[in-house]
């Protein structure tokens, strides 16, 4: 593939992912403000405590084929059925598993309402089972459009609409566990009608093992880097309770939305993209450097504006009775850039086939964020986030470690890139703080205080941006003329901005 054709369908991909996920983040805010409102935190809680050991044994069900599928450089059609064959099978073995192992579930959480939701969760295993190929097919491809117009399809129609009505009518705990499986059925019926010419049922000892040879080390990791994610959420349930899960279970998603928008994003475009030209060590290293600088220009100064802002937010989005989530939530957003910095460095290390290298610095992470939510557990859930967040910054400065090993880039430059968007952050979050500062007294409403402080701080950006766009670096440069690229093409089809030809 010439430089030209993968350079453009990065960049097409980059815009169709972050819109899918721009749109899947403004959905999901939407359906967090309806359920809030119908249901409480513990049945949050609850559902929370289960999807804690269903993603861990979704690892076990899929044991990294879907990634082996993207990463290899020769795939035949053998590979992808014995792929499906082996994924459809686990997702069987896991779900039956997992359904008898739902009343010692229940008795290790501590929650007597858990045992009837783990047997009804555990029909996701097969589900996802017949939908983990076909993903990862198009993700190979690079059909990144058609990727999140799907994501968006099952999770608006299901998960959105079924999650809201059964919510609504009074399902309780029950519309969370029905919108999750509608979802994910979705998505299955949607993949094997696309690639059913491709799918089937198929075994062979050699070819299973070339998929599994990659798997197995990206399974391991990313068991260290699942129980990274969910062992504060381990620890609070288990310790501090259903309705102390939910509270925080919230402040966390509410760090992901972001991050999942710029981290995940890059993860979902990079990842096949650099498979491709795993060889070329120099067009990793750029592609890395312009991926970290882009998501520090926009993540740190939504963090600086999240912390200022926090206690409107939550008013705003969930309303008075959840107002306990603004503590922890501030705290978490301070770690922000290095949660979603880190992805550069796994879709790099998976990319590079360094997944066994990657797995024992997961393994480290998992262990630092279990420790940090266990011993900030004692002082309340906002100890229990400062605990995650340096754990978090730990993880970044590992995965970092690993990327320097790989390609050639300095601890330097990577220190420059972030303190020049520091500064970004500080004036952005300070014009926040003062238009905040002045409206209480005046005893402004939340909604007023929010929207007049993030119209303040979005001035602010843009003045920088317009008047001091050297300090957003080559990167700032690469933004603008990527926006300028694609805007103009809307523009130009209605006839505005196009350079007309004089008339003969």
């Amino acid at each position: 593939m010439s430089r030209r054709s993968l350079t453009s369908r990065t960049l097409g991909g980059f815009l169709w992912v972050s819109s899918g996920s721009a749109a899947h983040a403004v959905l999901s805010t939407i359906i967090m403000m309806v359920q809030a409102r119908f249901l409480t935190p513990t049945e949050f809680g609850i559902v929370g405590a289960a999807m804690i050991v269903i993603g861990f044994s979704q690892i076990f069900s899929q044991l990294g084929i879907g990634p082996a599928i993207v990463q290899r450089r020769e795939l035949s059609a053998g590979h992808i059925r014995v792929g499906f064959t082996v994924s459809f099978i686990l997702g069987c073995l896991v779900g039956v598993l997992f359904y008898f192992l739902a009343s010692a579930l229940a008795v290790f959480f501590r929650m007597d309402d858990l045992a009837p939701v783990i047997k009804v969760l555990a029909l996701i295993f097969p589900i996802t089972g017949l939908s983990v190929t076909g993903q990862s097919l198009l993700q190979r491809a690079m059909r990144f459009k058609r990727l999140a117009l799907i994501d968006i399809f099952s999770y608006a129609l299901f998960y959105g609409g079924l999650g809201i009505l059964l919510a609504v009518t009074g399902w309780g705990v029950w519309a969370l566990v029905f919108a999750q499986i509608g979802q994910a059925a979705c998505t299955a019926l949607i993949m094997l009608g696309m690639h059913h010419k491709e799918l089937g049922f198929r075994f062979k000892a050699s070819e299973m093992g070339e998929l599994l040879n990659y798997g197995l080390g990206f399974s391991l990791a990313r068991i260290a880097n699942y129980a990274a994610t969910q062992a504060d959420n381990l620890v609070v349930g288990r310790w501090m309770g259903p309705a102390a899960l939910g509270i925080y279970g919230r402040a966390y998603q509410f760090l992901m939305m972001p991050a999942t928008q710029l981290g995940t994003v890059a993860d979902k475009v990079l990842f096949p993209v650099m498979s491709a030209v795993q060889q070329d060590r120099p067009r990793l290293a750029r592609a890395y450097i312009t991926g970290v600088a882009l998501i520090a220009m926009m993540t740190m100064p939504i963090s600086g504006v999240l912390i200022v802002l926090a206690p409107e937010v939550i008013y705003v989005l969930l309303g008075k009775a959840w107002m306990a989530v603004a503590p922890p939530f501030q705290v978490l957003a301070v770690a922000l850039v290095f949660r979603t910095s880190y992805k550069m460095s796994d879709s790099l290390a998976r990319a590079t086939g360094a997944v066994y290298r990657r797995a024992w610095r997961q393994w480290v992470y998992a262990a630092a964020v279990f420790s940090g939510a266990w011993i900030g557990h004692f002082w309340g859930l906002s100890a229990v986030a400062a605990g995650v967040g340096l754990a978090i910054l730990l993880n970044f400065l590992l995965m970092f470690h690993l990327t320097e090993s790989i390609v050639k880039i300095s601890w330097r430059e990577l220190g420059i890139i972030h303190l020049r968007h520091l500064v970004v952050a500080c004036v952005v979050s300070a014009a926040a703080l003062a238009v905040k500062t002045a409206l209480i007294p005046l005893g402004a409403h939340p909604i007023v205080i929010l929207a007049a402080s993030l119209v303040a701080a979005g001035l602010v950006f843009l003045g920088l941006w317009f008047g001091w766009r050297g300090i957003f670096g080559d990167e700032g440069r690469w933004a603008h003329e990527l926006v300028k690229r694609y805007a103009s093409k809307p523009l130009n089809r209605l006839g505005i901005g196009r350079t007309r030809e004089p008339s003969a």
